[in-house]
């Protein structure tokens, strides 16, 4: 009999629990972080796009042995990122921007359905919940990665420092069980071959490619 009440007890105390965490995202999650950049234009947009389709054709470079140096502007990175978020309705983080804070270190937000956010969202969630959007706002440190095991292949990596839902901060070591495997794979981005650096300094964003 014990044991049953304990169950019981439990739970309630599960439940109070789930029922908090749903007011909280519900609060919290709808609100929008503070990111402040400088909002592009098109000529922005489509600047960033020529510069970094030239970092991806600069294998061809690297044959050659010239190494290549590519510098975006933060209004060039957040254009080319407007246009192209636009255009690949399947991708399911809307509204971005980047904010290139300096010392290898960036700040995203954007906007997704919360069924992308936390993992098993259909066990823990009403049904009537999981498009809800909500924003996402992290605060994380770049780097380039190379895979030994993988023919050397790159990657440029977001380590999370802080992240939260709308303007609720949590500290970046509750990222792994509490966000969704979709959005971990948003942190870790394949790169050309020939990159051999990426150099983040505050509104800019420098890229050198092998000589």
């Amino acid at each position: 009999m014990r044991l049953g009440c304990g169950g019981c007890l439990v739970a309630v105390v599960l439940g109070l629990g789930l029922a908090a965490a749903i007011a909280w995202v519900g609060f919290y999650g709808l609100q929008e972080p503070e990111v402040r950049v400088d909002t592009p234009t098109p000529e922005d947009g489509l600047r960033g796009q020529q510069k970094i389709f030239t970092v991806f054709r600069s294998g061809a470079s690297r044959s050659r042995g010239r190494p290549l140096e590519v510098t975006l502007s933060e209004r060039e990175l957040n254009g080319f990122l407007s246009r192209h978020l636009a255009e690949a309705p399947e991708f399911p983080l809307t509204s971005g921007t980047v904010k290139l804070i300096g010392d290898g270190r960036v700040e995203l937000k954007g906007r997704l359905a919360l069924r992308h956010v936390l993992p098993r969202a259909d066990l823990l969630l009403p049904a009537a919940w999981l498009d809800r959007p909500v924003w996402l706002h992290v605060r994380a440190r770049a780097s380039l990665e190379v895979e030994a095991a993988r023919g050397h292949r790159r990657y440029l990596r977001l380590d999370v420092e802080r992240y939260a839902l709308g303007r609720q901060w949590l500290p970046g070591i509750v990222v792994r069980p509490l966000l969704s495997r979709g959005v971990n794979d948003l942190l870790r981005w394949p790169l050309p071959a020939a990159i051999e650096a990426i150099t983040i300094d505050s509104e800019k964003v420098v890229v050198r490619t092998a000589s």
